[in-house]
């Protein structure tokens, strides 16, 4: 049975909020919400048939990361903590802490983090980082 996207949303989720207790997770784009928090995008791309005859598709899922900037300094210094290939508060390993989403894919990556910078949700100033995360499936 084929993967859903929604599945991978829900796996990449899992990993986060069993990994940074500090972080509100969340799986869509919430109305209303406080930072610390990281947002599990929809889709940035999905390429088709990556392996022989239907063998599974190749995701790719931007995470955007927003965290308060109120202390330019005290955030960045805190986003550097989540940028991190490994450490208590990185998304990458956070995220490819199961990298079959329990079962669900054969394998989940972060490929990178990108667009650092100011950002505004619900008319809050916020600084952040998007993780763009690889998952064959």
């Amino acid at each position: 049975m084929p993967v859903t996207l929604t599945q991978i949303r829900n796996g990449i989720g899992t990993n986060l909020s069993d990994n940074i207790t500090s972080l509100s997770v969340y799986n869509y784009t919430p109305d209303r919400s406080e930072p610390p928090l990281i947002i599990v995008g929809v889709l940035d791309q999905l390429e088709y048939d990556t392996t022989m005859q239907r063998g599974s598709d190749t995701y790719e899922i931007p995470c955007r990361l927003l965290i308060a900037n109120v202390d330019a300094q005290l955030a960045q210094e805190t986003l550097d903590g989540y940028i991190a290939s490994s450490g208590s508060n990185s998304v990458k390993q956070a995220i490819e802490s199961d990298v079959t989403l329990s079962g669900v894919v054969s394998s989940v990556r972060v490929t990178e983090a990108r667009n650092y910078g100011s950002y505004t949700l619900n008319n809050t100033d916020l600084i952040g980082v998007d993780f763009l995360v690889q998952v064959v499936g």
